[in-house]
């Protein structure tokens, strides 16, 4: 080196990355500058060094040298040309002093050398399998995700990346962040004994490295608290030690939760909404936030409850929500406010009291939300369930020991922290009473230790919220409701696919965590007056769990199935609906397998039985799963009555055998047509010139066999496939258009498509469906068709309901779609200027059009709602409506499922539904179900 620069206290730094290959041998270093340097000393290169003992004499290009990150090692040149060098990794730091860059180089290579030969097995036996670190890997499949997994270095003769340079720091800054975020959502998983010492050292880490990666530390933190609710111990207690360790970092992360907390409100994000009030809550333990400003958060809440000065209260939708979020609230603040706050948490227990009992006395026997009719009142009703588990763990102190709780291991630095206060909250004022959360009962279907309560409500609550917070992504959910179990304490719960003999776990003499899993999702699947998710979410996370525990669960998931069928007789009907399409799907996924010899006491019932009508219909959704004759092989002999002698097909009423000549030469000119591709136009001309020949009819009767003649024949060129229909109708629209001119001939075309899939209810369903998209046949037809008198008898049958649903939905969503583009036309009118063009203009004048739209979309989906619910009334009201008590129980259940589902559109036609169904003529029992539709809707 130039003697010129001998003088500089610091000339240059290197640094210095080192390769090994899977084996753990050393396979070479690059040594590259990252400051500008004399020429002759920019970059050594050492391409490939290779212990002796290990690969004696082998030399080999760098671009074969299969890499992957190994150890940093940074080089400061001083004025002496000493080299003073730093090997760092996860362990070991250790410093070399050399004179000479090159030996420094060989020493970098002696050393890591050595230390990576160390962790070889001796002698001459095979290798173990060992990472970049030297450290031995676990033998465990790779499960991450594609995008997860560890870069392998760079491929060919350049460097691998991240030896220098920006793109270097970069990757080395990702590195760290994955690493940080992925201590924050391990930490905790189970309740070992370092607990304790993993979350102080966590809080080290994090309020060591929070300056320089801010955002992901934040960003993990508010996912973990969300999407991992049974945790909520663990991150309040994390929080409280990163305040205790730095006021400010403290600040910045309960800032941070509480703008999400008022984002999710905003958006009536209900059970986001707890989770996050339940994390506050523990923030009091932690002295992270005081008692007043969480009292001051739970009073948002219970506002709008009080009324009269505190005397009484306000029943609601909106408020059973707000009381249920403030009531879980207060089950976790308990214990931080019983010493510093009694008084003001005991008069907020009496707002609870008051409430749950105002709400029983409204509801009294009102059981549109009750799953099981026979059910106990108190059994029903999630907030008297949680009123009696909040006074059980206040007589006991207010000690949740359920999940474990790291907190108090911390007593001592929580107690020198310094709280914070918080912006006050703000209820959102533009949700619809729909959109709120609805309390529901947790149902219990296996026999559990009655002095279990707070245990059993603490874990079910855990569980409820987990399945929603991870609706996204099943697997991740399926994988940690198994997890939840282990923050418990040993005395809390049993847990079968951690015992020695399951078998011999009895859940009625211990809490059994399998089973309180299982009861949450059929809870959440049978929620009414809805689910918070779709059906086959939780379908599709049953199949996830059992995959996962086959055996345990396969057994577990089958008790709870016939325990809820031994009650079939007081489930409501929309939950036997639900239960069957979950069961269809649960069976589909796992070879069709089922103990049918236990159901087979079905077939011997009465067609409107509720059991029989259960196996029926999901034997009838197996057949659409599969086909009939494997459904036909893995049943027993008693149970093949339950299902169709032949395979689904069409009823085509033009053969040959039952036609007249005259008949057959039209039906056989229409079938020469339309199976040479003939066109519409064609079509009406067949149809035109033989029936105009028939003179002993009149013109009605003509336009009524013309119609007949071209939808059967429509029908038939589409029977193949669901593709085929879709094309026969969408090519033949025209025609069946012109011949559906009236309200009676769009009704005879939906006749003779439920006579042609007679035997086929799918392909029915389907065929409805296409017909109104294409504006052959209308809502209003369908209506008309599914409440004819040739239905009486048959109101057990799922697919007419299935039909009924599908339409109004299809016109509640065109309304929702039309006011979407309502208020985009709007918002566009509303940005022009005086100077905008034609063009604008035109764009401006298409808002009046969709309004116009709008408005007869609007009348239509009105002209639904009061066709349909009338239609219900009349049939309820008569007795020529139903053929005996259980054909009426059906009808009853299924016009509760329509007041309910369509609560909103009911309540908006309030006034004219009472003129038009609702008079003094109409049955009692509807009368009482609309009277409780309209309480559940204030």
């Amino acid at each position: 080196m130039p003697d010129k620069h001998k003088k500089q206290e610091l000339y240059c730094v290197f640094f210095c990355f080192v390769d090994v290959d899977v084996d753990g041998r050393f396979f070479g270093v690059w040594i590259d500058t990252i400051h500008d340097t004399p020429t002759e000393i920019s970059t050594i290169k050492i391409k490939a060094m290779t212990r002796p003992e290990t690969s004696p004499g082998v030399t080999q290009s760098v671009k074969n040298v299969s890499s992957s990150k190994g150890f940093v090692v940074a080089m400061v040149v001083d004025a002496e040309l000493a080299v003073a060098v730093d090997v760092v990794d996860s362990r070991v730091s250790k410093r070399l002093v050399v004179e000479d860059i090159y030996k420094a180089s060989l020493a970098i290579v002696q050393l890591l050398s050595g230390r990576l030969g160390n962790r070889r097995g001796a002698g001459g036996g095979g290798h173990k399998d060992v990472d970049e670190f030297g450290r031995e890997r676990r033998n465990r499949p790779h499960s991450r995700k594609p995008y997860d997994r560890p870069s392998r270095g760079a491929r060919g003769g350049a460097a691998p990346v991240g030896v220098g340079g920006r793109g270097g720091r970069q990757d080395e800054s990702k590195d760290i962040e994955s690493r940080l975020s992925s201590l924050i959502i391990k930490v905790g998983d189970k309740n070992t004994p370092t607990l304790q010492n993993n979350l102080d050292a966590l809080s080290v880490v994090l309020e060591k490295d929070y300056a320089k990666h801010e955002s992901t530390v934040l960003r993990t933190f508010r996912q973990c608290v969300l999407e991992l609710p049974w945790k909520v111990t663990v991150y309040s207690t994390l929080a409280g030690l990163l305040n205790a360790k730095n006021n400010e970092t403290g600040e910045k992360v309960v800032s941070l939760m509480h703008q999400v907390l008022c984002k999710e409100l905003a958006k009536g994000n209900w059970v986001s909404v707890k989770v996050l009030m339940r994390f506050f809550a523990l923030l009091v333990g932690t002295n992270t936030i005081s008692a007043s400003t969480l009292l001051s958060m739970i009073d948002v809440f219970l506002k709008p409850v009080i009324i009269d000065n505190g005397a009484d209260v306000a029943i609601s939708s909106s408020n059973s929500c707000y009381m249920f979020i403030a009531m879980s609230t207060l089950l976790w603040a308990g214990h931080s406010l019983k010493e510093s706050s009694a008084a003001e948490l005991g008069q907020r227990i009496k707002i609870a009291e008051m409430y749950v009992q105002r709400h029983a006395e409204r509801n009294e026997g009102n059981n549109l939300t009750t799953v099981f009719h026979d059910a106990l009142p108190k059994g029903s009703n999630i907030l008297a369930y949680l009123l009696e588990v909040l006074c059980v763990v206040a007589d006991n102190g207010w000690k949740i020991d359920t999940i474990f709780s790291p907190y108090d291991m911390f007593a001592s630095e929580f107690s020198q922290a310094k709280s914070h206060e918080l912006p006050a909250l703000e209820l959102p004022t533009n949700i619809a009473f729909t959109a709120y959360y609805t309390p529901s009962e947790f149902l219990q279907l296996v026999p559990s230790p009655a002095d279990q309560i707070v245990h059993r409500f603490i874990m079910q609550d855990l569980i409820s919220d987990t399945m929603a917070q991870l609706e996204a992504n099943r697997k991740d959910c399926a994988k940690y409701l198994m997890q939840i179990h282990g923050l418990c304490g040993e005395a809390v719960c049993s847990v079968m696919t951690t015992a020695q003999h399951p078998e011999d776990v009895d859940p009625e003499t211990t809490l059994v965590f399998e089973y309180m899993v299982i009861e949450v999702i059929f809870g959440m699947l049978l929620q009414l007056p809805e689910s918070l998710s779709r059906e086959m979410y939780y379908t599709s996370l049953a199949i996830e769990l059992r995959k996962a525990e086959p055996q345990i669960l396969a057994n577990v998931f089958e008790t709870v199935i016939e325990n809820i069928i031994a009650r079939v007789q007081s489930v409501d009907v929309e939950c036997i609906n639900r239960l069957s399409n979950w069961l269809a799907i649960y069976i589909s996924n796992f070879s069709f397998q089922w103990d049918w010899v236990k159901w087979e006491s079905a077939a011997n019932e009465s067609e409107s039985a509720p059991k029989r009508s259960f196996v029926q219909e999901t034997l009838l959704k197996l057949i659409r799963l599969s086909y009939l004759d494997r459904v036909k092989s893995m049943l027993p002999e008693s149970c093949l009555s339950l299902i169709p002698a032949k395979a689904p097909s069409h009823n085509f009423k033009f053969t040959v055998q039952a036609m007249d000549e005259r008949t057959r030469e039209v039906s056989v000119a229409m079938g020469k047509c339309l199976k040479s591709k003939g066109t519409a136009e064609q079509a009406m001309a067949i149809l035109q010139e033989n029936y105009s020949q028939w003179s002993d009819i009149d013109e009605d009767t003509r336009q009524t066999l013309a119609r007949e003649m071209l939808v059967e024949h429509v029908l038939l060129l589409g029977s193949k496939t669901f593709s085929h229909m879709l094309n026969a109708i969408e090519k033949f629209m025209p025609a069946l258009q012109r011949f559906g001119d009236s309200p009676e001939a769009k009704l005879q075309i939906a006749k003779i498509t439920e006579d042609f899939w007679l035997k086929n209810p799918q392909f029915f369903a389907i065929t409805i469906d296409k017909m109104i998209n294409y504006r052959v046949i209308d809502p209003a037809t369908v209506v008309e068709l599914l409440f004819d008198s040739s239905h009486v008898g048959k109101w057990s049958k799922f697919h007419f309901w299935e039909i009924l649903r599908n339409t109004v939905n299809k016109v509640n969503l065109r309304v929702v779609q039309l006011q979407g583009r309502l208020a985009a036309a709007h918002a566009a009118a509303d940005a022009m200027t005086d100077e905008a063009d034609a063009h604008e203009q035109q764009t401006a004048e298409s808002a009046e059009q969709v309004e116009a739209t709008l408005g007869q979309m609007v009348q239509e989906q009105k002209d639904v709602v009061v066709s349909t619910t009338r239609h219900f009334v009349q049939l309820l009201s008569s007795a020529d409506g139903s053929t005996d008590e259980l054909d009426r129980a059906w009808l009853l259940g299924r016009f509760k499922e329509f007041l309910r589902t369509y609560r909103a559109q009911i309540t908006e036609n309030a006034s004219t539904l009472e003129n038009v169904a609702f008079t003094a003529e109409s049955s009692e029992d509807a009368r009482l179900v609309f009277s409780n539709i309209r309480m559940l809707s204030i």
